[in-house]
């Protein structure tokens, strides 16, 4: 595949593994906070928190092939008797085949499709012109920590008693601290934080997660910049390859900036959701 974020010697096969396990080990990490739970039984993978909204208790890896609608019987009581939403993503390698039409007789809904997406970093497209009165900076202090963790409250509509749980996971991910695996990256106007976006280093990728707006400061290039922003740092810290999951709606933007689609995610909730 050629032409801008080529995948030129990445087979389709690696491709959705480097999607899945950045996924995956991204997403394992709010199952790390205080208050919260991972479950990781091999062929399972979950998470729960305290947050009683999506997508804030996930099945995040299902691959069971025995005793299946047990499995799933199970999971969704689980969340049931807790009374809180349930998101479950039904990624590429989920087993069994049918797991889809399994949840849906099990009462999910599916409310979404998120095509998966990956491109090569060999090349960058230009940055585009920042409007005036707007700065980019990548997070490191405590303070633009929070302001972007504002961003996502603002994103998921948190409730305000759950807004310090979310902090206390956030600082599960150590932004700005050696050794972490997460940098982050925020657009300010006139010094209010206006646009985010986070980056996950796995070992064969680097992920692209949480890119918003604020509604009233959309249409400007915004994430385009803190994209490509993002997208040369990890180059400079020697990743080749770049990989997220996008709402149906992104999916063109992404693709102006040289990402392809490789393979999709099936959402599915327990109680209807737009994502």
């Amino acid at each position: 595949m050629n032409g801008p974020g080529s995948l030129s010697g990445f087979q389709t096969e690696a491709l959705i593994r480097e999607i899945e396990i950045n996924f995956w080990d991204t997403w394992s990490n709010f199952g790390c906070g205080p208050g919260c739970t991972l479950h990781d039984e091999g062929d399972a993978l979950w998470f729960e928190t305290p947050i009683p909204i999506i997508p804030y208790n996930v099945i995040l890896k299902f691959q069971v092939e025995r005793n299946i609608d047990q499995r799933i019987e199970d999971l969704v009581n689980h969340f049931t008797l807790r009374k809180v939403p349930l998101l479950w993503i039904v990624h590429p390698t989920s087993k069994p085949l049918d797991l889809s039409c399994r949840l849906q007789k099990r009462g999910l809904l599916h409310i979404e499709i998120a095509p998966c997406m990956a491109r090569g970093l060999a090349d960058m497209p230009q940055v585009p012109p920042l409007p005036d009165g707007v700065e980019v900076r990548e997070v490191i202090e405590e303070s633009d920590v929070i302001e972007f963790q504002e961003l996502t409250v603002w994103r998921w509509g948190v409730p305000q008693d759950h807004c310090q749980q979310l902090q206390a996971i956030v600082e599960r991910f150590r932004v700005g601290k050696p050794g972490s695996k997460t940098r982050m990256w925020l657009a300010w106007h006139d010094g209010f934080p206006i646009s985010k976006l986070a980056t996950y280093y796995g070992e064969g990728s680097v992920g692209i997660y949480g890119v918003v707006t604020k509604t009233e400061e959309r249409g400007q290039g915004l994430a385009s910049f803190l994209m490509i922003e993002a997208m040369k740092a990890a180059r400079e810290a020697g990743q080749k390859l770049a990989v997220l999951h996008s709402s149906p709606l992104a999916e063109n933007l992404y693709k102006r900036l040289g990402f392809h689609t490789v393979t999709q995610f099936h959402l599915f909730a327990s109680e209807p959701a737009y994502l």
